[in-house]
């Protein structure tokens, strides 16, 4: 007797993960198939990469080897924005990002390889960085950094991505210290790959308030998009020039957009990718992350900058930075 309810209980913990791993394929699987910008999946057919994927669950014998072969599925859909990350990677890529919960009712994992995971219908807070094993090297900065520079009273911001917490926070805290004296700004966006909607709202808020784009997607339709916060005061109002060029992409894009169409920033460089999706962080209980293209990203009234790009006001090819100093100077 006892020894037929130690194996029944030996096989139902058994059963617990892979169902688990089941769940968690299933909910990734369906976020791209639901939510993701193009119904035509960008002409892949998202049912038959579910059925090739699904068949190698029975072989998945770990969190992090689910983790791996749903980002290999999403990698089938062959677009630049879309990915999965496994809570670590979710840990080094967005710390600090709010994220939106999965959007089907009443599905949870039954099991997940974390329980100390935040939340997802929860804001998330800045989750602890995870510790470095003795005999592992710390996990190489996910992009490049950010960096600040104050010279003849221009402050000049190299914004690397909109995806790192770190970047918006380091150019909070330059205006914080150099408005007072400064001349102007220099906000350098050039090679910057875009990101998170909500980083380019909350860049955008330090310079402007206000409604100045819109969200074109499948799941919601057309959505205004406000600046973070969208009232109140920006946190300077110095001259600003924001240097672009053909590897601008994404919420970058948007960026240098919507405070062009302001008139808050004169753009300097050369024209932007015209890449606009926009990406959606969909979070998991675990901490793993589904960042889907949600949709196209478009100026608040107009067309979209997707496939034309946001043009510069000054075409400056060769040191675009001198440009731009030269320019805030003149206008002492």
């Amino acid at each position: 007797m006892l020894g037929g309810l130690a194996l029944w209980l030996l096989l139902t913990v058994g059963m617990a993960q892979p169902d688990a791993y089941s769940l968690r394929f299933e909910q990734a699987w369906r976020l791209i198939h639901e939510r993701y910008w193009d119904s035509n999946h960008r002409g892949v057919d998202w049912n038959a990469v579910g059925e090739k994927y699904r068949a190698r669950l029975p072989q998945i014998a770990s969190w992090d080897e689910l983790y791996a072969l749903i980002s290999a599925m999403y990698d089938e859909i062959g677009d630049q924005h879309t990915d999965f990350l496994s809570p670590e990677e979710a840990r080094r890529y967005l710390a600090g990002a709010q994220c939106y919960p999965l959007p089907f009712e009443g599905e949870a994992p039954s099991s997940s390889p974390s329980s100390a995971a935040p939340s997802p219908t929860a804001k998330p807070t800045k989750p602890e960085k995870p510790t470095a094993r003795p005999e592992e090297a710390a996990p190489a900065p996910a992009f490049p950094p950010s960096r600040v520079e104050y010279t003849e009273r221009i402050v000049v911001f190299r914004l690397s991505n909109l995806v790192d917490a770190s970047g918006p926070q380091m150019l909070r805290q330059a205006i914080g210290r150099y408005d007072a004296q400064a001349i102007g700004y220099v906000l350098d966006l050039r090679g910057n790959p875009g990101g998170l909607a909500i980083r380019m709202a909350e860049v955008a808020g330090y310079f402007m308030r206000g409604v100045p784009w819109r969200l074109v997607t499948r799941a919601f339709g057309v959505s205004p998009l406000p600046t973070t916060p969208l009232f109140g005061q920006p946190l300077t109002h110095k001259p600003l020039v924001v240097l672009i060029d053909a590897e601008v992409n994404s919420a970058a894009e948007g960026l240098a957009g919507a405070l062009k169409n302001a008139r808050r920033a004169y753009l300097i460089g050369t024209r932007t990718a015209g890449n606009t999706e926009i990406l959606l962080p969909y979070c998991f209980s675990d901490g793993a992350v589904a960042l889907v293209a949600s949709g196209v990203l478009a100026p608040f009234s107009g067309p979209t900058w997707e496939g034309r790009g946001v043009e510069p006001d000054w075409v400056v090819e060769k040191d675009p930075l001198a440009a731009a100093m030269e320019y805030l100077k003149r206008l002492r």
